[in-house]
């Protein structure tokens, strides 16, 4: 175990150390256009491309030397296998779209029609019912299913996309996440090794020497949505309103955005400088806007730890983001 980490370590600090060259060789930047993306030179786009060479380490190591998966997770090695192409078909389409700048309606088509082909090949992560920690009732969704399952994984990636506005924001998010997956015994060794690689980021993130950019937040989306609906259906460490909880924030600035753009005549899943966290900054600067996303963000989840009662850390959820949203949207006209 000691040696596994090691050897992860060392190869992050090769990784990091040369960062420079590699961001040459890779050739992905992110342009500043002094409106949403207001950094004055160009800055590599590598989060992605940090993730997947880690990710192909896990693959070897696991094959050779040491048991990373748990068989209740991947019954086989041709679905540990299929997992890891659909990741880097997630990578591939956030590559083309950092590299070329996606239509949405072709990035949403491309996304959706991946996500379908996932689900044919891995029934484990098809949604068929719905349990509630307050409710003894299962919903069962019938024809739904597919539609459903395919709306779940939709929504948490473009609500993961939209936090990717401000350093750390979106690696920190998922750090959080991957740390209740541990604590819940869920895939240990692969998420001890995933955060310790966005740490590694967070150090070029921070300095503004490289950004997450559509590869780093395909492949995490991807990675954490997949993960919720297997274990939901397979181990059930998680309930329905559990897995609501850790993901709300970042889906009611989806939602709040999505109107928004509908009223203004755009397509939901544009980019725009309306976020909450651009709200926040206008005012605050970087480090409070920074800390008080991150508050927000694991604000519902640690609410119901507390109370263990859903509807009241639902409410104050609701209450903590749209209360801050108003305060600083009215601040900023």
């Amino acid at each position: 175990m000691i040696s596994y980490f090691s050897f992860i370590i060392i190869i992050n600090l090769l990784i990091f150390y040369f960062y420079e060259p590699i961001a040459k060789l890779y050739n992905v930047f992110d342009y500043p256009d002094y409106e949403r993306k207001i950094h004055i030179h160009p800055v590599p786009l590598l989060g992605g491309f940090f993730l997947l060479i880690n990710l192909g380490l896990i693959l070897l190591l696991n094959y050779y030397f040491i048991l990373i998966f748990d068989n209740s997770y991947f019954p086989s090695i041709k679905s540990l296998y299929f997992f890891f192409l659909t990741i880097f078909f997630f990578f591939l389409i956030g590559l083309i779209d950092d590299k070329f700048k996606l239509n949405a309606n072709l990035k949403l088509t491309i996304t959706t029609l991946s996500i379908i082909i996932s689900l044919y090949f891995d029934k484990d992560i098809l949604l068929n019912s719905l349990n509630f920690s307050f409710n003894n009732k299962i919903i069962y969704l019938g024809n739904f299913n597919y539609f459903i399952t395919v709306l779940c994984f939709l929504l948490f990636i473009n609500a993961f996309n939209m936090l990717d506005g401000v350093n750390g924001q979106a690696s920190c998010y998922a750090i959080f996440i991957f740390i209740v997956f541990i604590l819940k015994g869920i895939l240990v060794l692969f998420f001890l090794t995933l955060l310790l690689v966005l740490v590694f980021f967070l150090f070029l993130n921070f300095k503004n020497k490289s950004y997450l950019g559509e590869t780093g937040s395909l492949v995490i989306s991807y990675i954490v949505s997949y993960t919720f609906i297997k274990n939901y259906n397979i181990v059930h460490n998680f309930s329905s309103d559990e897995i609501f909880l850790i993901m709300c924030i970042p889906g009611y600035d989806l939602l709040r955005l999505a109107i928004q753009r509908i009223a203004l005549k755009k397509h939901p899943f544009s980019g725009d400088n309306l976020h909450i966290h651009h709200l926040l900054l206008k005012k605050w600067g970087f480090l409070k806007t920074f800390f008080t996303i991150q508050l927000l963000l694991v604000f519902p989840y640690l609410s119901y730890y507390l109370i263990d009662i859903f509807f009241i850390s639902l409410i104050l959820s609701l209450l903590t983001y749209f209360l801050t949203f108003y305060y600083f949207y009215y601040r900023s006209r």
